[in-house]
């Protein structure tokens, strides 16, 4: 065989391999999402806050129970009968939530304990020693893990971890426990954590408490017939190529 064409198939397979190289990432990914170079700087997980109570806000959507100190609800006062039921209301673009026999009342910046003392203050007018129960119904994260479909996982309690919100999700599914991104506050400049779950070492370093809006990414991972049916379609190309260069040499001689 000539010493030039072993040099062109050389030429050939190194720039095959060199442009595999380069676009591996969307080659061998291309579902990954919110990506991040090697020199990003994550936030420390374990400087993750989450310990501050809710805060309410315009669109949240509460559920109030009026009950007597002792823990029994109180007699339903507006004619409906019965006893109260968990009534939803909705606080309003300006901050101001339409509550029975108050009217409107302004709630947003408020947390769930400042709310339900001032609801209690406002309601001792009509009742004795009210006690007031708020929970908000529209708390929720977004989770992706692996190659499954997105969750919405309602957070039904204050202190909801991760280890939660994932089994919700229906665990990890083949994703990288090692890779696991919260995203939290503002989408145009949020704060992006790195956790790692692979390891009970990496679980103690992280508070794991999830917030509200928070996106849970876990990266997926690769098996072996995933790479294997990326990878064939480009040394197929690769060959083929130096199969019609060495067949017009051949035809030149």
């Amino acid at each position: 065989m000539p010493l030039a064409f072993i040099r062109v198939q050389l030429l050939i397979l190194f720039f095959g391999i060199g442009l595999l190289s380069l676009s591996s990432c969307k080659i061998f990914y291309p579902d990954v999402m919110f990506k991040t170079d090697k020199f990003y700087q994550f936030t420390p997980s374990d400087t993750i806050s989450g310990n501050k109570e809710y805060v309410l806000k315009a669109k949240d959507i509460m559920e109030i129970q009026i009950l007597s100190n002792n823990g029994y609800q109180l007699v339903d006062v507006l004619g409906q009968g019965g006893f109260y039921n968990p009534v939803t209301y909705t606080i309003h673009n300006e901050g101001f939530a339409i509550l029975p026999m108050l009217d409107s009342l302004y709630l947003a910046g408020y947390s769930i304990t400042g709310a339900e003392n001032l609801l209690s203050e406002r309601y001792a007018y009509y009742f004795v020693n009210p006690y007031i129960r708020i929970k908000i119904t529209n708390r929720r994260c977004v989770v992706f893990a692996g190659r499954s479909s997105g969750r919405v996982i309602n957070l039904d309690n204050e202190s909801m971890s991760l280890i939660e919100v994932l089994a919700l999700a229906g665990g990890l599914g083949g994703s990288k426990s090692y890779r696991i991104k919260l995203i939290r506050g503002e989408l145009r400049n949020p704060q992006v954590f790195l956790i790692d779950l692979s390891t009970l070492e990496g679980m103690k370093r992280a508070n794991l408490q999830i917030a509200s809006n928070d996106i849970i990414y876990v990266e997926p991972a690769l098996n072996f017939n995933e790479v294997n049916q990326q990878i064939i379609p480009i040394i197929s190309l690769i060959t083929t190529t130096i199969l019609i260069y060495s067949t017009i040499l051949s035809l030149k001689k």
